[in-house]
């Protein structure tokens, strides 16, 4: 069965597009906060894993609306590197995410959020977000752009195949990339030992 090109607002559920959690300041980290926040900066393997090290802040004021759930979709809509993430629940905490991020809600029922989300990645969209990009030194994405984006929509089965094997690729590339600075090390630490 052929692909169909479908905008991103047709496979999100309603209400599947929104802003991260907007603070007024500067983020800062509370030891025993009771929320987590994903920011650029937890972006780690080519924006391709959510890292360990992400602030945690009070939860008063932050409504449940703003709780990422596993499933959505993370985009970065500021600076140049355009890249989506499927989040998924580490733990108990409650989690959500920062303003310079999208929170795309997919309807499952028309598509899979991985196979979406690497879709996103590749160099078809990403250019597409290069061509429809706003402002000129701190560029962004705005929320009509990233609603339009064109996605190419193959079965559902389809879908979670492609997601399955793009999901076994990044952790091979980013246990390779682990393998390569141990031997890195080792390769250093012998020859500072045959000095």
């Amino acid at each position: 069965m052929q692909s169909k090109i479908v905008a991103l607002k047709s496979i999100l559920t309603y209400k599947g597009l929104s802003s991260g959690y907007s603070f007024r300041g500067k983020i800062k980290h509370v030891h025993n906060g009771g929320v987590r926040v994903i920011q650029l900066k937890d972006f780690e393997n080519d924006y391709t894993t959510i890292g360990n090290d992400c602030y945690l802040v009070d939860s008063e004021t932050i409504k449940n609306k703003y709780y990422l759930e596993t499933g959505n979709i993370l985009f970065t809509s500021k600076g140049t590197n355009n890249f989506a993430i499927v989040f998924e629940d580490i733990d108990d905490t409650p989690t959500i995410a920062s303003s310079a991020l999208f929170v795309l809600k997919v309807d499952e029922s028309l598509a899979n959020p991985y196979f979406v989300a690497w879709y996103m990645n590749q160099s078809k969209v990403q250019n597409y977000f290069q061509t429809n990009e706003a402002g000129t030194y701190n560029t962004s994405i705005n929320k009509t752009t990233l609603e339009e984006t064109p996605i190419a929509l193959p079965s559902l089965e389809t879908q979670a195949k492609i997601a399955n094997i793009a999901k076994l690729n990044n952790q091979e590339l980013t246990l390779s990339n682990e393998i390569m600075q141990l031997r890195n090390k080792l390769t250093t630490t012998q020859l500072l030992n045959a000095i």
